[in-house]
């Protein structure tokens, strides 16, 4: 990567890059590392109590000094005399060879490890995966899916992705945000294993197959029975009667949820969501204020009680306001987020 390119990409990114290679550092070689330690700290022992440490200067006498020895004889120097003692042979003829076996593991195993981060590779995405704690995995990476990633990423969550077509269009923009993606059924076990399921937050099945996003519920529940499950079902009666029967904490139909922003974008392309709640159809509606609107010079308290709406949010060249005061005057330019239903949005859409 040139020095143009990377300081194009934030400090944050690069430190969570880091971060990530970091994690996955540790859990490739911890044993590695527990061998090669366990290797260095006993040979150093043995030489401290074995070696007649008395015949040679006094920097060598001390158990620091020893572990400097040690050290150095790892890395195929010859600081203290050789002595024919079976204890102490194979220290001798040990430890260069632990440190050859150091340096090429370490330049190999490295070397694959910051080619896989670098091109996103299978391999790296499967040693990122297994290092994830906290985590939400989601199964399916449609249109839906990448929608829910994508939304996920932005609110600061960890993603893993399970989906079953590796040349799915989605992938390169997993890479981008961060997010590994195991190839495979998502009914499978192994793979949710492999996703880290034992320790994510939730699991998401947004595939186009309701009999698998199904199947890979129960799967999931039989392994981590109070993990928050969301699946993505066709059919909304069948979705709420799936939810009541096995436990699913919420089964959805997408449709279902489109349905009511799509007649609602017929009223007005101010229309941001719409849901029922209690009965009656709340609606998420974005105005900007003009000269001539009947909500310009009214302050944001008027607002609410001549039209029945709640202000959530005030936009005023670009400075963002959630929650803003009731003395708030509305001004030319100005945005604002409304809750309403569809009577009161009649009654201010001029």
């Amino acid at each position: 990567m040139n020095s143009s390119l990377h300081k194009k990409i934030p400090l944050k990114q690069r430190l969570g890059h880091s971060w990530k290679l970091l994690r996955v550092l540790v859990r490739q070689f911890r044993l590695f590392f527990i061998c090669s330690t366990i290797a260095f700290i006993g040979s150093t022992l043995i030489l401290y109590n074995v070696y007649p440490v008395n015949e040679l200067p006094a920097h060598h006498h001390s158990v620091l000094g020893v572990a400097y020895d040690t050290l150095q004889m790892v890395f195929f120097q010859s600081p203290i005399p050789f002595v024919d003692d079976w204890r102490l042979i194979p220290i001798f003829f040990g430890l260069p060879m632990l440190g050859l076996i150091v340096i090429a593991e370490g330049v190999v195993n490295l070397g694959q490890l910051l080619f896989g981060q670098r091109t996103y590779s299978k391999e790296w995405q499967e040693m990122l995966a297994a290092t994830f704690e906290n985590h939400i995995v989601v199964a399916g990476l449609g249109n839906v899916g990448f929608r829910v990633v994508e939304h996920l990423r932005k609110c600061g969550e960890e993603v893993v992705c399970i989906e079953k077509n590796a040349d799915a269009k989605f992938m390169s923009d997993m890479a981008r945000m961060d997010v590994p993606v195991l190839i495979g059924d998502i009914t499978n076990s192994q793979l949710l294993e492999d996703a880290s399921i034992g320790k994510a937050k939730a699991f998401m099945a947004l595939t186009d197959d309701d009999l698998a996003n199904l199947e890979a519920a129960l799967t999931v529940r039989e392994v981590m029975p109070q993990l928050r499950t969301v699946i993505r079902m066709f059919d909304q009666r069948l979705a709420q009667k799936i939810e009541k029967s096995f436990g699913i904490d919420c089964a959805f139909s997408t449709s279902a949820l489109a349905a009511p922003v799509f007649a609602q974008a017929a009223i007005s392309g101010n229309i941001l969501a719409s849901f029922e709640f209690g009965g009656s159809i709340v609606n998420a509606f974005q105005l900007e204020i003009i000269d001539k609107h009947a909500l310009h010079g009214m302050d944001v308290d008027a607002v609410r009680h001549k039209y029945e709406v709640t202000v959530i949010m005030h936009n005023r060249a670009g400075s963002l306001d959630w929650n803003p005061p009731p003395a708030t005057t509305l001004a030319t330019g100005d945005k604002v987020l409304i809750m309403a239903d569809n009577k009161n949005i009649q009654n201010f859409l001029g």
